[in-house]
C-alpha cells in the first residue's frame, strides 16, 4: 500500500508537506504540482476520514433509509448518490428496517465518526438525538430544527380525488398504510378528503397500522386483510352506491387492491377506477404500474442534497420545501368525461 511517506519520498518534500497539500495548506506551486504528480503516479488513496479528524470533513454522507426493497426508496438512493457524487460526496447506505434502535445507532454513529452529514427517511422517535446544529436533512417528515424535502402530499391527496371526479367518480375510497407518528405522508388523505368535501362527493377511508401491514414491497402476507377491508366496502354498502374510485396511498397498494377487485369480478378502470402514488413504472417496459400521483426522486434527492450543502456552509435553510406532484395515466383510469 502506498504511503504519505512514499509520495514524500518521490515527491522530494517533506511528509508535512504532502500533508498540506492533501488538505488545501500553503503550499508554492511548484511542490503543489510536484506532490500532485507523485500521486497520481504512485496511486497514493487518501484516507478521508483521517483526513476529516484535521478539516472537520470526511467527504462522507450517510444516507437512512427504512429498506430498498420498496422500489420508492431504491430509486431515491439511486438519485441521492448522484447527487451527492456530483458536489464530490461519498454515500454510506444504512438500511434501519424501520428499527428504533438501528436508526439511534447510525445517527450515533454518524456523529462520533464525523461523517459530514445525514440525509434520513425515519418515522420514529428520534429527535432528540439530533442536535440541532447537525447537518441532518429529513426526507418526509419533520423535526424539530432540521430542514425537511417532502413532495406536497396535500396537494396529491387533492389531485388524486379531483382526478377520479373528473373522470366519473361518484363515490370513493381512500386506503393508507400509515406510521405512528405523524409525518407528511398523512397528509395524502387530508388533501383527498378536503376535495370530496369540496366537491360534495361521498367518500370513506381506511388506514391501516405499520404493524397491520407490515410490509406490502417484500411479501403479501397482509393481502387477506386488504381483501376483507375492500370486499367489506364494494360488497356490503348497504344503500349507497358502491364506491366506483379508489385512492392508495402507494402504488404497489394500488395493484394490491385492483388485483382483489379483479377476483370479485370488477373490471379496472370500467367498473371501479384506481390511482395510485409514486409514479412507479414496470421493470424493463418502462410503462406505468398504474395511473398514479408522481413524485420526482430525482427532484427529491437533488433538493435533499442542496439542503445539506448549504447547512454545512452555515446558510438557512427553510423548515420544509414541499416540492411539486403531477398526475400520469397508467390504465386504470378512464378518459376525462369534462374539464373543470
Amino acid at each position: 500500500m502506498v504511503t504519505i511517506k512514499d509520495v514524500a519520498q518521490d515527491a522530494g518534500v517533506s511528509v508535512g508537506t504532502v500533508s498540506n497539500v492533501i488538505n488545501g495548506g500553503n503550499v508554492s506551486e511548484e511542490r503543489r504540482s510536484r506532490v500532485e504528480a507523485s500521486i497520481q503516479k504512485l496511486g497514493y488513496q487518501v484516507n478521508g476520514l483521517a483526513r476529516g479528524m484535521r478539516t472537520q470533513r470526511t467527504g462522507y454522507v450517510v444516507v437512512m433509509l427504512p429498506n430498498i426493497t420498496n422500489p420508492f426508496y431504491n430509486m431515491l438512493l439511486r438519485d441521492l448518490e448522484k447527487a451527492l457524487t456530483g458536489i464530490g460526496k461519498q454515500l454510506v447506505l444504512c438500511i434501519s428496517d424501520g428499527d428504533h434502535k438501528k436508526e439511534i445507532k447510525y445517527i450515533e454513529m454518524a456523529k462520533y465518526n464525523k461523517v459530514d452529514g445525514v440525509i434520513g427517511v425515519t418515522f420514529s422517535n428520534v429527535e432528540k438525538y439530533i442536535e440541532d446544529s447537525s447537518a441532518y436533512v429529513s426526507i418526509e417528515r419533520c423535526l424539530p430544527g432540521v430542514p425537511c424535502v417532502s413532495c406536497d402530499n396535500y396537494g396529491g391527496g387533492w389531485m388524486a380525488a379531483d382526478s377520479l371526479i373528473r373522470r366519473g367518480a361518484k363515490n370513493l375510497l381512500f386506503f393508507q398504510t400509515i406510521s405512528s407518528v405523524e409525518n407528511e405522508v398523512r397528509k395524502r388523505r387530508y388533501g383527498f378528503e378536503a376535495c370530496c368535501e369540496a366537491n360534495d362527493v361521498a367518500y370513506g377511508s381506511v388506514s391501516f397500522s405499520e404493524q397491520q401491514v407490515p410490509s406490502i414491497y417484500s411479501s403479501f402476507s397482509a393481502r387477506n386483510l386488504i381483501n376483507s377491508v375492500l370486499r367489506a366496502h364494494m360488497e356490503n354498502h348497504g344503500k349507497g352506491a358502491r364506491p366506483d374510485g379508489i385512492f392508495a396511498g402507494t402504488d404497489h397498494l394500488a395493484v394490491v387492491i385492483m388485483e382483489e377487485l379483479r377476483g370479485m369480478g370488477l373490471r379496472v378502470p370500467e367498473n371501479v377506477q384506481v390511482i395510485g402514488y409514486d409514479g412507479l413504472k414496470m421493470l424493463n417496459t418502462g410503462r406505468q404500474l398504474v395511473s398514479s400521483i408522481y413524485q420526482d426522486t430525482e427532484l427529491i434527492a437533488k433538493t435533499s442534497v442542496d439542503c445539506l450543502e448549504r447547512l454545512l456552509n452555515g446558510e438557512k435553510v427553510d423548515n420544509i420545501i414541499n416540492l411539486p406532484v403531477t398526475f400520469i395515466e397508467g390504465g386504470s383510469t378512464l378518459p376525462l368525461t369534462e374539464e373543470k
